[in-house]
């Protein structure tokens, strides 16, 4: 499930070029929330309003629905993806390839500086296998240049930050 909205967070909190990647293991299920400013992954951060940018939009949307290439953990663990959820106050759920979502609230309106909040979960048939994971998240989307990572898992809780030269994470 994709937290929060991006009307909801912090003031300050949004920094272009830098984005969160929440991983969670329990158990079978390996989940994986991003959370990046629609700049950094679209190159606007508003409403799309050309045909352009919602052919952009389009694209991103089926890139990040691509969780498999995205992010690969440990080999051994069997991991699959089963699911992906996209959602952004300022983003269609149509263009995003998600179910018609509710009209926002007042909340929720569109924003000049939105952020993509995207969840993927993955299945894992020998969980006790998974110690890592290896991010491409920064070569599909060159906008994100830093990636802020933290990890909870039955080994205990890490943060580590993730850049060009640095793509993986274990734990």
């Amino acid at each position: 499930m994709v937290h929060g909205s991006a009307a909801a967070r912090t003031p300050g909190a949004h920094v272009h070029g830098e984005a969160q990647l929440n991983v969670v293991a329990d158990g079978a299920q390996l989940e994986i929330q991003l959370q990046a400013p629609l700049d950094s992954v679209l190159g606007f951060e508003h409403a799309p309003r050309t045909e352009k940018q919602r052919a952009a939009v389009r694209a991103m949307a089926k890139r990040m629905r691509q969780a498999q290439s995205l992010f690969v953990p440990t080999p051994e663990a069997g991991c699959s993806a089963s699911s992906v959820r996209l959602a952004s106050a300022s983003l269609p759920a149509e263009l995003l390839g998600e179910p018609e979502a509710p009209s926002p609230g007042p909340a929720q309106k569109a924003l000049d500086h939105d952020d993509l909040d995207a969840a993927f979960v993955f299945r894992c048939s020998s969980p006790d296998r998974l110690r890592g994971l290896e991010s491409s998240l920064q070569k599909a989307f060159p906008g994100i240049r830093t990636l802020m990572v933290r990890v909870v898992s039955t080994r205990g809780q890490k943060a580590v930050v993730l850049s060009r030269g640095r793509t993986s994470v274990q734990w």
